[in-house]
């Protein structure tokens, strides 16, 4: 599946930046071409992999659980007036409370332990303005900042995550089983694919309201130290939010 959208997103990416496009005019006068831009939104993780099933049929924890707030900056710099790039780096921390399913303790309480994913995603994506970002006025040739502009694009990068559960668990290992206070912790760096959508409202000669959605694809793998072992985590997952940019 990664190796499929890996293709299809490199695919896009030259495209967006060669052919036709490669001979749209560059904004001229006094316009800004770049831009820094600021989001806030929520990132909803799919949920698949192996990690995920296995962990789910040990506690009471769904990948949903950990949705959360993600908060996002980008440089976006113009090649012509429908094709910029953008420089991204976002934070997601996510975390909730979960029981083990199979056991709970001498009075009947439940085994509880918390569990927090932190993604770290940089990445690099090219963006098409069907419309442009400027249009003509006046017979020099003037631009004006298009209300609204609208984009789509795709991208890679590397997402560096990290996961930890503390809290309680069950040592099934010893006869009867022992109840122990601990914390396992895994991270590493996943290679990002992205493809996101947008607009952006303009308030101002050189500011602007955005909304974007973006899906992300990241895998990697934990470690076997997890009550639920090793496994295939997906990292990967949808967002929507709002956000501001200031043109220059």
């Amino acid at each position: 599946m990664m190796r499929r959208v890996a293709t299809v997103a490199t695919a896009l990416l030259v495209s967006l930046s060669t052919g036709s496009l490669a001979r749209a005019q560059r904004p001229r006068g006094t316009e800004p071409s770049s831009a820094v831009q600021l989001r806030l939104g929520g990132y909803f993780l799919s949920g698949d992999g192996s990690f995920w099933r296995d962990t789910g049929e040990l506690f009471t924890l769904d990948p949903s659980d950990l949705d959360d707030a993600v908060v996002g900056a980008s440089y976006v710099a113009a090649v012509n007036n429908h094709v910029e790039v953008g420089f991204n780096l976002d934070y997601f921390s996510g975390s909730a409370r979960s029981a083990d399913r199979l056991f709970v303790d001498e009075f009947g309480a439940p085994i509880l332990h918390d569990t927090r994913l932190r993604l770290l995603p940089l990445s690099v994506d090219v963006r098409l303005l069907p419309g442009g970002r400027y249009g003509v006025r006046g017979r020099r040739g003037q631009f004006v900042v298009r209300r609204p502009a609208p984009y789509v694009g795709a991208g890679a990068g590397l997402n560096f995550w990290r996961y930890e559960e503390i809290g309680d668990f069950v040592d099934e290992s010893v006869s009867p089983p022992e109840i122990f206070f601990s914390r396992f912790e895994d991270e590493g760096t996943a290679l990002e694919i992205h493809v996101l959508a947008g607009v952006e409202l303009p308030v101002a000669p050189r500011a602007g309201v955005l909304l974007e959605g973006r899906y992300t694809w990241a895998d990697d793998t934990v470690g076997g130290d997890f009550g639920s072992g090793a496994g295939e985590i997906d990292l990967g997952g949808a967002s929507l939010g709002v956000g501001l940019s200031f043109r220059f």
